[in-house]
């Protein structure tokens, strides 16, 4: 019979405020001309010795109808690979962000977790682990020498990360509890990503598990209203 994990007492928590989290993040990003002319680079550093383009100055209009379908000036091709840069920068910016405010949420968290509760959910998470490395043909001593990690290092971070996730997953409960916020079974797939949301939510209904979907599903809302409404600062000031 599989051992139950100890769940938290959310009784023993609180969070200190449930107004908008502040974080300090860089200005959005703005891709600038010479980010736009490193990448034009690329075509030209890759060009064969035969050809012509020995420069930026080279990629002419011609050159671009000749290279890419539906793109018939440098000046789309320019604008295009701009907004490119701008999107996967905008990516990562909101990586950070979501960070950084789940970072502020946990700051929030008041009261202590439970070692036994660590230690389960410790050796869960390790087990876990170890079984996505088997799936893909590698081992954990592969992976140490591959990250450069000692055993003691790996043991100390997997326990950095489980303790984190216990008080983020608290911290988003005890907002829930507050808020009163709630997501029905007919919305468990607007939260919770799935390739087939049909056969999703009839697994979960064969196997019980459709009261853990909606907590799963509610603390994504709620993490969503959080990054949502957070208020950014950055070194001029105040920017949402």
């Amino acid at each position: 019979m599989e051992e139950t994990v100890p769940q938290l007492d959310l009784s023993a928590f609180a969070l200190s405020s449930l107004d908008s989290v502040r974080v300090v993040m860089p200005p959005a990003p703005v891709a600038t001309d010479d980010d736009v002319d490193a990448q034009l680079f690329v075509y030209v550093a890759s060009a064969t010795n035969h050809s012509p383009i020995r420069s930026i100055g080279d990629l002419t209009d011609e050159w671009v109808k000749g290279q890419f379908d539906g793109i018939n000036t440098m000046a789309e091709l320019r604008a295009g690979i701009k907004q490119d840069l701008e999107r996967q920068g905008m990516v990562a910016w909101n990586n950070t962000k979501f960070q950084k405010c789940s970072d502020a949420l946990v700051a929030r968290l008041e009261g202590e977790l439970p070692k036994e509760v660590i230690a389960a959910n410790v050796e869960v998470s390790h087990a876990q682990y170890e079984s996505r490395l088997r799936l893909m043909g590698s081992t954990k001593e592969r992976y140490l020498r591959e990250e450069h990690l000692t055993p003691e290092q790996f043991d100390e971070k997997l326990r950095d990360d489980v303790v984190f996730q216990l008080k983020l997953n608290a911290a988003l409960d005890k907002m829930i509890e507050a808020k009163g916020i709630e997501v029905a079974k007919s919305e468990l797939t607007e939260y919770l990503s799935t390739d087939d949301p049909d056969s999703f939510l009839a697994e979960i209904e064969a196997n019980g598990r459709v009261e853990d979907a909606c907590q799963a599903a509610a603390r994504v809302k709620a993490m969503r209203h959080i990054v949502e409404t957070a208020v950014v600062e950055t070194e001029e000031g105040v920017t949402a």
